[in-house]
């Protein structure tokens, strides 16, 4: 099947930064084609400063314009933090087999924000 253009760039763009493994909780939201605003949670498998791959039981529709919200956990005396983005969906994975669904979001930078009110 042939990609569109836009979509390889996109994917490629996301290459062009470091991509980590972090398994953090996301939350994410998604209008529909009625202009309902659609809810979900995930868990993140990778993340760069541009995109991420998030695994989700009911990943939103290709091409989806999303917000994100990801929740990074108090680690090593570090307090906690949020990290807030918007993009849009490039790649839905459905669930096959032992692999779980998900979806790759290409995205503007992230913006990581410290919890306040912690301790």
């Amino acid at each position: 099947m042939k990609q569109p253009a836009k979509r390889i760039r996109a994917i490629a763009q996301l290459r062009e930064y470091n991509r980590y493994r972090l398994k953090v909780p996301v939350i994410f939201s998604w209008k529909n084609a009625q202009g309902i605003r659609q809810k979900g949670v995930g868990l993140t498998h990778v993340m760069s400063v541009r995109g991420a791959f998030i695994f989700a039981t009911r990943p939103p529709p290709l091409n989806a314009k999303i917000k994100l919200k990801v929740y990074l956990p108090e680690r090593s005396g570090v307090r906690p933090q949020r990290i807030y983005g918007h993009g849009q969906v490039v790649r839905v994975e459905p669930a096959h087999g032992r692999n779980r669904a998900g979806f790759a979001v290409a995205a503007e930078p992230f913006v990581v924000r410290r919890v306040e009110g912690y301790r």
